[in-house]
Parts: structure tokens; sequence; C-alpha cells
């Protein structure tokens, strides 16, 4: 029998039993529908997922920093005895966990004492990394901010302002950006001015021009706010004008001198003056430690810009990349204010920077720089371990919904195997008469085989035809349902469906493929059929 033949008889016996032929069809469109969208759904969320990532310059940026910085570095042995012991008639389980706990109290209550920041070497060594376009040195410190009368606090960044994202000038309210080379220049926030009690756009758009005294450290009227507690308890430092902080730091400053007037016994004065002396400062020469709170530094800028903050969003992943955020600094000086500043503590400079940025390029080997900032002994938060995470998790609920899938198709063959077992039985004296007419046990084979492939190959194009019509208004509630829980922003992709070409091609093989195998059993069955015994069949 020739090929022609075969299919034409194949085909001939599926119409013949147009019912059955028709279930057992819309079983292999059912499974080929929904393999076919769960792979397109599949391919798609992954490449959504890789754009919507690397898309964001944020997500090539590495902010780097040195391990541990700022939690306690105290070793065991290095803490006084007495403060750690506990007595002997405590249970040695018990004495072991309080024991602990103090150790960790301890440590948590006193700064660190060697503390490793990110030096010019390791910016050296991570520019000469492949990949790495810039390494930006900057520093963000808590300041006390005073304006006239009126003072605060807000945090300070100096450093250099070319590479925020949004870009700055995105976030000017009123006035413009400082120049980099001016050291007296700054931008302030619409919140630090709000508290330093600018309130009106009139007002605001005013303080551009006007002077603002930036202190880091202990700041100028450390002491007033605890006279302010002593007259007035739970008094707030800022809440005082600043002719009242130096009125009631002046009184500080005197009152040590002034104890032998108070009506006290003299062991009563002579307490007090030992808490005097136990809180004075430490002997000129004495090394100062990064984080040591003993150092004051000043300077006035001129305001010559205000930024705006953000407005309020829901949750976007891309938050968590690590880009230099404007919104997120009270007061910004460029790269003349912060040496400026910083250059009144000459330890902020031989120690190094608490955090740098990288920028990598993008498209480059981002896991590299990581993996280098690693092995020089730095640490960085950047979103690579995030998207790897997202992504995987795209991937197993992909797997999920093609196993789903699966079991579809495996039901459907079932039912091949079913309705051609069948065929088999219905048709046994038709296949005698091939067979007493010169038709081969391969000829037999070959004619249930092709009915089988046949129902895989129209079941898969038809079920391929239906996934896609299906991706498209899911396609669209999709991205609907994606932008509603980003918030703001628009969103760089706007497909989760993908169809490359191997998707529909394999889907439609996979299927004929399937049913074909489905079809060997009844196949198998009916080439053994004896045609004596077929033409005696009823």
């Amino acid at each position: 029998m020739r090929t022609r033949d075969l299919l034409a008889a194949a085909v001939g016996g599926l119409w013949r039993q147009k019912a059955r032929t028709a279930l057992t069809l819309l079983g292999v469109t059912v499974g080929t529908t929904a393999l076919a969208f769960s792979l397109a759904l599949g391919v798609g969320l992954r490449a959504f997922v890789e754009n919507e990532f690397t898309a964001h310059r944020e997500f090539w940026w590495v902010n780097v920093h040195p391990p541990n910085f700022g939690r306690g570095d105290l070793k065991e042995e290095d803490i006084p005895p007495d403060r750690i012991a506990i007595p002997d008639e405590i249970p040695a389980d018990r004495r072991d966990r309080l024991r602990q706990r103090l150790i960790d109290d301890y440590r948590n209550s006193h700064r660190p004492t060697r503390v490793t920041l990110v030096t010019q070497e390791h910016i050296d060594r991570l520019k000469r990394t492949p990949d790495v376009q810039d390494v930006i040195a900057y520093r963000v410190q808590y300041a006390q901010l005073t304006l006239g009368e009126k003072r605060g606090n807000g945090l300070v960044y100096a450093g250099r302002l070319d590479d925020f994202e949004p870009t700055l000038d995105s976030h000017l309210l009123f006035g413009r950006t400082p120049d980099p080379a001016a050291a007296d220049e700054a931008t302030v926030s619409e919140y630090a001015l709000y508290n330093l009690g600018l309130k009106t756009d009139e007002q605001m758009r005013a303080a551009v021009g006007m002077k603002l005294r930036v202190v880091l450290g202990v700041g100028e009227f450390a002491k007033a706010g605890s006279v302010a507690s002593l007259l007035a308890p739970g008094a707030a430092q800022e809440e005082m004008s600043r002719t009242q902080a130096e009125i009631l730091d002046k009184i500080a400053r005197q009152l040590p001198q002034q104890i032998d007037k108070f009506d006290l016994s003299e062991f009563e004065k002579a307490a007090v003056k030992a808490v005097a002396a136990a809180r004075a400062k430490p002997k000129a020469g004495t090394p100062l430690r990064w984080a040591d709170p003993e150092y004051t530094a000043a300077v006035e800028v001129t305001i010559v810009g205000v930024t705006r903050l953000p407005a309020k969003k829901k949750f976007d992943p891309t938050d968590l990349l690590g880009g230099r955020a404007v919104p997120a600094n009270d007061v910004l000086l460029g790269p003349a204010g912060e040496g400026k500043l910083f250059a009144q503590v000459p330890e902020f400079a031989a120690l190094g920077y608490p955090d740098v940025g990288v920028k990598v390029r993008p498209g480059g080997d981002l896991e590299g720089v990581v993996r280098a900032v690693e092995e020089s002994g730095l640490e960085s938060f950047n979103g690579l371990r995030f998207y790897k995470s997202v992504k995987r998790e795209v991937t197993l609920i992909s797997a999920g919904l093609n196993l789903f899938a699966l079991i579809s198709l495996l039901v459907a063959a079932i039912g091949i195997t079913n309705t051609l077992f069948t065929s088999v039985l219905e048709r046994t004296k038709e296949i005698g008469v091939w067979k007493s007419v010169g038709a081969r046990d391969g000829h037999i084979l070959a004619l249930f085989l092709l009915e089988g492939a046949v129902i895989g190959l129209v079941g898969g194009l038809v079920g391929l035809v239906a996934a896609w019509g299906l991706s498209v208004p899911s396609n669209g509630w999709v991205i609907r349902l994606i932008e509603h829980q980003r918030g703001e922003g628009k969103l760089l992709s706007d497909t989760v469906f993908a169809w490359p070409g191997w998707l529909p091609v394999g889907v439609v093989l996979f299927a004929a493929v399937l049913t074909t195998v489905a079809a060997a059993y009844p196949a198998r069955r009916a080439a053994r059929v004896q045609p004596v015994e077929a033409l005696r069949h009823e």
C-alpha cells in the first residue's frame, strides 16, 4: 500500500467514527492549548523579569560597604569580667544564656573600636575591575541643621551630584543644583525646610539664598538638651530656638563650676563632681576613632535649591536595586562641600568611606563585579540576588503549569489508546479483508499509527491557535494586574507571553509524537490479527 493510500484510509477510518474522533480530538486540543499557553507564559515571564530588572540603570549599581560595619567588634576577653559575671549558684544552662546576653548587650552599647572602611586602595582596585564604569565615593551623615532661629536634624549627603536617579534637576522645586566646585552651596529638601518653619511655597522660594548651618557630631548646643530636660522633663532639643539653646548651653557649661554654691553636703558635692569628671573629654593627642562621638564639624552654606519629596507609591522590586535616590537626603553638598565639611575631621579621610557606589556597564558581568567586591574583603548590596530569586520563582511556577498541561495531554493520550483499541475491535473484519488482498502487518501497523498521528497534528494545530487566542486578552489582564500591584511608573515590557519559533513547532510535534505513541498498542494488536479469524469475525 502506498503512503497516500494509507493516509486516506486513516482519515476515512476516523471520519466514520465522527463523534468518537471529535471527543478524542477535543481532549488533545485542550491538552495542547494548556501546554502551549503555559510554555508561552513561562518563557514570556522570564523575559519580562529579565527586561524589567536589567533595563533599569539601578540594576547595574552596586553599593559597596565594609563587613560588619556599625556592629560592635569587641572580643569577649576585652569586656570587663565583672560586667558579664554570673553567680555560680545559677544553673549552668541558664548561666550560659544570661552570660551570652550580657556579652551581646555590652557589645551593642559600646561603639566599635576597630573600624574598617572602604579605603582609596579599595576604590582603585574596584576601578580596575572589568565592566566597572565608575566608582563614586560619598558620605551620608546625620547632622544638626540651623536656619536663623530654627533648629532641626536631617540627613546630609556629600559627594558627586551628577549620577543620581532620578536626576537631581527633576526633583528641584525652586532654585538650581549646587556647583560641584562651590564648597558653600547646598540644596535642601522641602521636608527639612518644613521642619525649620518654612511651610508655604513663598517661604520655601524665599529660602533660596539663605544661610544654613550644618553641624556633624556632638553639635554646637549638645548640653542644652540636658538642661532643658531638667527644667521641663520631656522637652525636645529641636523645639528650642537658637537663642534659647545658646543660653541653656551657656548654663550647662557653667554648672560644674557652680556645684559648691548648691545646698549640698560635702559628700553629695563630691559625688556630683565625680560624675562630671567621668564624662570629661579625652586627653589631647588621644587618637580619634571614626565612630567616636566626641568630634564636631560645622559648615555654613547658602541654599541654592529646594528638592521635593517623592510621591507615595506601592512596592516596586526595583526599589531594592541599590541606586542612589535624591529624596532620601535632606541636604545635598557637592564634592567641594564634602571636602570643606569632612576635612575638619582628619580621621574621616584617613579611614575611608562608609560605603561607595560602583557603576557596572549595562549588560556587563555584574556577578563577576560582585564576586570581585567579596574577594577584596568588602560586602555589597545589589539587585542580583533579588533578580535571581524572582526568576527562580517564575521558573518554578512555569514548571508547575507545564506539568499540569502534560497531565492533560497524557489523559488525552489514554483516550486515543482507548479510541483506537475500540476501533480495532470494530474493524477486525475490515482488517482481515485488507490482509486477504495483500496488506502486510507493517501496513496495518502504519495505518493505525497514522490515525494517532493525524489526531495529534490536528489537535496540536487547533490547540496552538486556541492558546495564542487566549494569550491576547490574558496578556492585557496580567499587565494591568502587575501595574496595579506595582503602583507608579510605567512598565518597560508590554507582554508577558513569548512565542519563540521553537515553541509552536515543538508543541505540535510533541502532540503528534505523544498521540502516535499512544496508538502503538492498538496498532500492534491490529497488525497481529489473522486474516482467517478476522473474516469469520462478526
